[in-house]
């Protein structure tokens, strides 16, 4: 089981589904993690501009030992320059044919910009990703479930709860990593159990995480919840 995520900065996969990688992880899957950019303008204080790409660095490599994310990549662009077009299609169809992943994750539609831009970019990647089109390196990789999950702005309907309960203190442990942030998004750790919380409460649960599914062409279903039995 290969499972990829694609997040526009450092700490949005723990905000978005750190509770639902950890379960990948413990049953065994190889979790690839894709940063867009490495977060330059995430600083509290002007005396950090000059490190604070390193150290979000730094933090990500914790969170990965924290959640179980086997592999990590940035692609080194910049904040609020997350461009939509041919260069950012081909880095996301080349990673999906390179990684070959079972299933991948990104940002939902309706998030803010960056967020925004980085799902439509993985939309249009993944689609083509299993075309014959962009061949200049490795060969195209079978039709795969794409799944969204929600940062800032929560999901009006999602199709799909996790239930991370059992996993909800690793997404704590690991947004605490990112310390960094402290000051840039206050009570991170407060909006988080929050909101796992409310979609707890939609399934039954104590915590959960939501996602929905993205459908661009008919295609074979595979829920993420057999993924995860």
């Amino acid at each position: 089981m290969k499972v990829l995520l694609f997040c526009a900065h450092p700490d949005d996969e723990v905000i978005g589904m750190g509770g639902t990688i950890r379960k990948f992880s413990e049953q065994g899957a190889t979790v690839r993690l894709v940063h867009f950019s490495p977060g330059a303008e995430g600083y509290a204080t002007p005396a950090d501009k000059a490190t604070i790409c390193e150290t979000r660095h730094q933090e990500t490599m914790k969170v990965c030992d924290v959640l179980g994310i086997s592999s990590y990549r940035n692609f080194g662009l910049l904040d609020w320059s997350i461009e939509v077009g041919n260069d950012t299609y081909r880095m996301v169809i080349e990673e999906i044919r390179s990684f070959q992943p079972d299933i991948v994750f990104t940002h939902c539609a309706s998030d803010y910009h960056d967020h925004r831009n980085v799902n439509q970019v993985v939309s249009e990647g993944w689609f083509h990703a299993s075309l014959e089109c962009a061949m200049e390196e490795h060969p195209v990789w079978k039709d795969v479930p794409l799944y969204e999950f929600e940062v800032i702005v929560p999901q009006h309907q999602p199709q799909l709860i996790v239930d991370v309960s059992d996993t909800f203190q690793y997404k704590l442990k690991a947004m605490e990593c990112y310390y960094s942030q402290t000051g840039v998004v206050g009570g991170s750790a407060q909006m988080l159990e929050g909101r796992a919380l409310m979609r707890g409460q939609q399934i039954g649960a104590r915590y959960g995480e939501a996602f929905s599914r993205t459908l661009m062409r008919p295609r074979s279903i595979h829920d993420v919840k057999e993924l995860l039995k």
